[in-house]
């Protein structure tokens, strides 16, 4: 029997976010961009996964639509993070380790 290989699923984007959970009959992309004093383009970008967020733009989001910019960050770095482990894959198990792992008493006295 063959092993199985795991595969996290990707994370949920940001844009996910904005079409099934902020976007819908009361506010369109062109409702939102307006709000947040940006293009609508812009917007679309976002829900399709062509643009990242950024800290500024994080910032709109959070103000327009009553969150906070930590949550868009957050949802952002999970992609990011999620893209960049698919990409290096194997490379990263190759890389020489400089620096052994710590414990947490030693973390804490080097802080």
């Amino acid at each position: 029997m063959t092993a199985v290989k795991y595969v996290p699923a990707p994370p949920v984007t940001p844009g996910e976010v904005l079409r099934k959970r902020i976007l819908g009959a009361d506010i369109t992309q062109d409702t939102l961009a307006r709000a947040m004093d940006v293009s609508r383009f812009s917007v679309s970008q976002i829900i399709n996964g062509k643009r990242a967020i950024t800290p500024e733009m994080a910032l709109r989001l959070a103000h327009v639509t009553s969150t906070t910019p930590e949550y868009w960050l957050d949802l952002q770095r999970a992609v990011d993070l999620y893209t960049a482990r698919r990409k290096l894959g194997a490379e990263l198990k190759r890389l020489l380790v400089v620096r052994a792992p710590k414990t947490e008493a030693e973390l804490y006295r080097d802080a």
